[in-house]
């Protein structure tokens, strides 16, 4: 498939690599609601947690990483039940799958910075989910995946795949770095993390809240 480099001229040299690398077809299924663990559809702009399967904690939520400074990437706290997580669709009242999102945490942090998701290089082929994204970048475009088959409830992945020909298109999983830090990340050997969706409202919680580091 040919891309052309001039349709991204205005963006940074760390996402045109992504051009250089494997691509996949855009994902051709029908989108459908996203629903979260009582079975309503995912509001747009309502605070979620993320958890895995197998537990009602170890949420998704923010931390240091390698340089140890700011912007803060997206981690799994096992002990944690997780930061609120805030999806936004535009022009829809609802998440649907397959669709292209932007992700942020509506919380406070010790950075003072945007908390919008986006892939921040560190490495060859290899990118953190990091944070103090713009939401008119492509490097901020996230889809949410269903798991296909028959299942007791439905199951989900995210993926890094903007709606844009010859882009990366990959699932977003887990890298455990030197010190044992669990990094939402996309690249080679990086296996989808499932997940589902939580309203954060049924704890209470449903409003900004301050967030800090540990």
């Amino acid at each position: 498939m040919k891309v052309s480099i001039a349709k991204f001229h205005s963006l940074p040299l760390c996402f045109l690599l992504l051009l250089a690398i494997n691509t996949q077809p855009l994902l051709a299924a029908e989108p459908e609601p996203v629903v979260d663990k009582q079975g309503n559809p995912l509001v747009p702009g309502v605070g979620y947690y993320v958890w895995p399967l197998w537990a009602d904690n170890g949420g998704l939520t923010l931390g240091q990483t390698r340089n140890k400074t700011c912007p803060l990437d997206v981690i799994r706290d096992p002990s944690f039940i997780g930061s609120p997580v805030r999806f936004h669709a535009s022009g829809l009242n609802h998440i649907p799958t397959l669709t292209d999102l932007t992700i942020d945490f509506p919380v406070v942090t010790v950075c003072n910075q945007p908390t919008v998701w986006r892939l921040s290089k560190e490495g060859s082929g290899f990118w953190f989910v990091s944070t103090r994204g713009n939401p008119q970048d492509l490097i901020t475009k996230f889809k949410i995946e269903r798991l296909e088959g028959d299942h007791a409830y439905e199951i989900y992945s995210f993926k890094f795949c903007p709606s844009v020909p010859g882009v990366l298109c990959a699932p977003v999983g887990t890298f455990v770095d030197a010190d044992g830090t669990k990094v939402m990340a996309v690249g080679d050997n990086i296996d989808p993390y499932y997940v589902r969706f939580q309203k954060v409202s049924t704890f209470g919680q449903d409003k900004k809240q301050p967030f800090s580091i540990v």
